[in-house]
């Protein structure tokens, strides 16, 4: 049977690569996308309302996303590749920063996308039962998909999804540890799940912070010296 996928989702680049995918025959169901409170994919597969908001700062940095890019690209496939129907949507778009997909392409969304949203407080309560459960410590955005196949309904009826994890927790100590504790940290980052090559990094000691300026020169001096030295770096290279 089907597959039903529950991705991690910011920019749209897997979920809409999923979408691809799925119109060239793999056999998946479902495209579930698990955001943050930067929520305008969930705000538009649920209502067909795609309005940029103003950035949210969450544990989830990495999916932190105002304007999904790739959204052109679904849209491109949803509507049959039909280039001037997305140019409309798009040019809509770059004017007013909106665009409302009226019932019947929503319904069409829906047909192959669900959505749910996640806020920190359910991210970090996720990444801890997790790895409660099952032993496993989830990067923070990996929470986000687990905790939104859970609010989907994938959890604990014999539901079956695929969940693409999309990092290693070894790259956010600090969401990690708002979810874990220092402890948990500290217990995981000991761990023969810790990579080794984090290990390695991790060892090794700060070098001192070398500065590069020009005694009497304040900062937009200094900018503008750097920019120019760039600037005739790149011509050099050009030429070569």
């Amino acid at each position: 049977g089907k597959v039903n996928f529950v991705l991690p989702t910011g920019a749209m680049g897997n979920i809409a690569g999923g979408y691809m995918a799925k119109k060239m025959g793999l056999p998946v169901g479902m495209l579930c996308a698990g955001v943050n409170s930067n929520d305008i994919t969930h705000r538009t597969i649920q209502t067909g309302k795609f309005y940029k908001f103003e950035m949210i700062k969450t544990l989830s940095d990495a999916i932190n996303v105002q304007i999904p890019y790739n959204f052109e690209r679904l849209l491109y496939y949803l509507s049959n590749e039909d280039p001037d129907q997305v140019r409309m949507w798009m040019e809509k778009v770059d004017a007013t920063e909106k665009l409302d997909l009226d019932a019947t392409w929503l319904a069409r969304l829906q047909q192959d996308f669900q959505s749910a949203r996640i806020d920190d407080k359910e991210m970090c309560q996720t990444l801890l039962e997790v790895r409660d459960e099952y032993g496993y410590v989830a990067d923070p955005h990996t929470a986000v998909a687990l905790a939104a196949a859970k609010k989907l309904g994938y959890f604990g009826n014999g539901g079956l999804c695929a969940i693409l994890a999309t990092a290693s927790p070894c790259k956010f100590e600090e969401s990690v540890t708002a979810a874990l504790g220092v402890d948990g940290w500290q217990t995981y980052s000991t761990s023969e799940d810790f990579p080794n090559h984090a290990k390695a990094i991790l060892e090794k000691e700060d070098k001192p912070v070398v500065e590069y300026k020009w005694d009497g020169a304040d900062i937009n001096e200094v900018q503008a010296e750097w920019q120019l030295k760039l600037e005739r770096m790149i011509v050099e290279l050009s030429v070569k």
